[in-house]
């Protein structure tokens, strides 16, 4: 069991106490023949090659000079008086995160075939991805998982991050997770997740993606300008600067590169300054030397803040592999192959398996090596154990190096991190004090490895658990995230496409309703032309808003699981900008319609006309939202959501009067918000005027005589009772409206 909060500390000072009095703490080393021949070695063949880590101390000190270096040309000169604490950081709480016997089962869905030969869903069940993980992520340090494509990374990384969601079962009942000394869950504030898939919004820019990452999660203490200081750091760091301004972009519009934007998706969360950092394939898509300059931003961070890092991480080159991973875990099909000091791996991997494993040979990088090796190891097995269910067996199949890192002692275990330990102090007696441009305090990052927790104590859980959920008020939240759904939306809806839309509809619209007589002749075309413009807005309407929210929803989730910001300051700044940018083109559209189709010449008809108008379109819009919270699937709800539109439009009052609908129809047709809108048009343009015959004289359309009473035209679409009022109508799409909204909301609340 893990010490103490207490006893953490007290570890921590003790250690930093032994470094001050030239104490080492590898005296009992030898106790263990294993271990010992491991270490004796690595010392032997230290700098013998070139995947060796180079450990002169002209070499530290050219790499600490390097640093100093970048430091002086990132940013600007810091402040006159001295001693200050540069404005662009904040302190983050150290975090310790020890996993023990970490077994986890998520529910999985497999096909399998009928008797006919075709594809049946089969019933979730669980697969055992990870077979009794046992690790350690400390602060100041950057941890490094390895291992082939499925070999349980990315799971791991899940159970860590706490984002296993509310699957109790997924985790084994002795699996144990332990934060800072105390057995529990890390809070999901402190934790940021680089993931290999970005979620940027193509509609930003690099600078404007990254600066609301940055305000949504710094509190308001901090100023715009530190927060502006500590983007243009981390832009410069990860060589951004000069695509700061433009379009992330997406397939359908050309912006930054494959590699800018993965950096991007790493700036975003760097910015932040998490406690806990994970990064999911961080290099993949970068060149060799962007990746070595991210791989030292991570260190800098690391040690200058106490961040505690993990990167999962493929292949990385040898001098990324040898001078930026403190320390190393190897996976296996969700085993532990191998977890200790880098520096170690080598000598550990080739006393495996009696001795069978294939040495390292000079020009070979040796991260190459470890996956060649891993990989050989997995396919040793025999060919009929391969083709069993892998979900059953996996932990009984014949892995070499798992069974042995299984054997290998707990007293050998601990001496290979305490050889970790002594490596540590050894380098930081001859690196230059180098100041990162991300250290919070001069003095701070002048301390070695060792000493630095003995300045910062470990938080308890129930400190860390007791920070506050968010670091900004709900309407500063709502109000930050107003402004970047509005800027996203100007490459969604005000488009130039969507505007050549509605200059399309215009000019058909205007084709054939072109200035209609105000008699009774064209009463037909005045109502086929409100219904006319009602399901042409309304269904691209709603088909928008499902597959917009679609795109959104992944991110959503993301950002909800960071906590950067509640449900209800995100709906209502959606709502906000839905009800604005999604409802300006249609608009402006029936604004102009109204005229070149000669409709009721009055300032009060005009306004009234205007205000059903958007009432119709903003409750479409709400009810496609709706859809797309209730229906996940995007594909899914696409192929429901123009029925169903089509469905309320038919009880709209156009195609068959209210009056001559079946019973139950007629009664389903209280729910549609297109009989509301088509009546409030309707009254809005008859009520209370007479109709003149027209130029030839004869019977009106309803039989009647001339002039005709418009109320006879309201009571022959079978609007009667209480729809036979526009106020009436208007009152009930707004309820509609709250009601679609309010479900949306609800549903999207208890969604994860």
């Amino acid at each position: 069991m893990p010490p103490s909060q207490d006893a953490l500390n007290d570890s921590h000072n003790a250690a930093a106490s032994n470094n001050n009095n030239g104490e080492t703490s590898n005296t009992d080393m030898t106790t263990a023949t294993t271990a010992h021949d491991i270490l004796t070695t690595t010392q032997a063949s230290a700098g013998s090659t070139e995947a060796e880590r180079i450990d002169s101390p002209l070499d530290r000190k050219t790499m600490s000079d390097n640093i100093i270096n970048n430091d002086q040309g990132m940013t600007d000169p810091p402040p006159p008086e001295p001693e200050t604490v540069p404005p662009t950081t904040q302190k983050v709480p150290l975090i310790e995160l020890n996993l023990e016997n970490v077994t986890y089962s998520p529910l999985t869905k497999t096909a399998t075939r009928n008797k006919g030969g075709g594809p049946t869903a089969a019933p979730n069940h669980r697969t055992t991805v990870l077979h009794h993980i046992s690790t350690k992520i400390l602060p100041f340090k950057v941890t490094a998982w390895m291992g082939p494509s499925g070999s349980g990374k990315t799971s791991l990384l899940t159970v860590a991050a706490n984002l296993t969601g509310a699957d109790s079962e997924a985790l084994s009942p002795d699996s144990t997770i332990w934060v800072n000394g105390q057995q529990g869950r890390i809070p999901k504030r402190l934790v940021g997740v680089v993931w290999q898939d970005d979620l940027l919004l193509s509609n930003l820019t690099v600078r404007e993606n990254v600066w609301y990452a940055a305000r949504l999660k710094t509190p308001m203490s901090v100023s715009d300008a530190q927060v502006e200081q500590t983007i243009e750091a981390t832009l410069e760091n990860l060589g951004l600067t000069k695509v700061q301004h433009s379009l992330v972009g997406n397939h359908m519009r050309r912006g930054i590169s494959g590699g800018e934007r993965k950096r991007v998706a790493v700036a975003s969360e760097l910015v932040v300054r998490p406690s806990l950092l994970f990064l999911d394939e961080p290099t993949s898509g970068l060149d060799a030397a962007t990746a070595l300059e991210l791989m030292q931003t991570l260190q800098d961070l690391a040690r200058g803040q106490g961040l505690s890092i993990v990167t999962v991480i493929h292949q990385p080159r040898t001098s990324i592999f040898n001078q930026y991973i403190d320390s190393l875990l190897l996976l296996s099909r969700g085993r532990v192959v191998y977890n200790g000091p880098p520096r170690q791996v080598r000598s550990y991997l080739e006393t495996c398996c009696g001795g069978t494993v294939t040495p390292l040979l000079p020009e070979t990088g040796i991260a190459d090596w470890i996956m060649d090796v891993i990989k050989q190891d997995e396919q040793k097995q025999p060919k009929k154990q391969q083709q069993q269910d892998t979900d059953k067996h996996a932990e009984n199949l014949p892995q070499c190096l798992a069974d042995y890192w299984d054997r290998f002692s707990e007293k050998a275990k601990k001496q290979l991190v305490e050889s970790e330990q002594f490596d540590e102090e050894e380098e930081t007696n001859d690196e230059s004090k180098a100041i990162s441009v991300f250290s919070d305090d001069r003095q701070q990052s002048s301390l070695s490895l060792r000493q630095r927790p003995m300045a910062r104590n470990l938080s308890t859980l129930e400190e860390l658990a007791s920070m506050p959920k968010y670091d900004l008020s709900s309407w500063l939240q709502f109000r930050l995230l107003a402004q970047r759904t509005l800027k996203q939306q100007r490459g969604e809806r005000l488009t130039a496409v969507a505007a050549i839309l509605q200059l399309v509809y215009l000019f058909f619209t205007a084709l054939f309703w072109w200035r209609l007589s105000d008699n009774t002749s064209y009463i037909f075309e005045r109502n086929s032309l409100f219904f006319f413009i009602l399901i042409s807005q309304s269904n691209g309407v709603v088909v928008s808003a499902v597959t917009v929210f679609a795109t959104e929803r992944a991110l959503l989730r993301r950002e909800r699981a960071k906590k950067m910001y509640g449900v209800a300051s995100y709906f209502l700044a959606k709502t906000v900008s839905d009800m604005t940018n999604n409802i300006l083109l249609p608009l402006l559209y029936t604004m102009v319609v109204y005229w070149t189709a000669n409709l009721r010449l009055t300032t009060e008809a005009y306004f009234k006309y205007i205000l059903s108008y958007y009432l119709i379109i903003s409750t479409a819009q709400a009810m496609g939202l709706a859809l797309s919270v209730a229906i996940p699937q995007v594909q899914m709800a696409l192929v429901l959501a123009p029925p169903l539109t089509l469905f309320f439009m038919v009880m709209g009052g156009f195609y068959l009067p209210f009056d001559s609908m079946n019973p139950v129809v007629e009664w389903v047709s209280y729910l549609s918000f297109c009989r509301y809108g088509y009546s409030a048009l309707l009254i809005n343009e008859y009520a209370g005027r007479d109709i003149s015959c027209d130029d030839d004289g004869g019977e009106d359309p309803l039989g009647t005589d001339c002039p005709l009473p418009g109320d006879d035209v309201i009571s022959s679409a079978g609007i009667k009772g209480a729809t036979e009022s526009y106020w009436f109508n208007i009152g009930m799409m707004i309820i509609l409206q709250v009601v679609f909204r309010f479900a949306a909301y609800w549903m999207l609340s208890r969604s994860k």
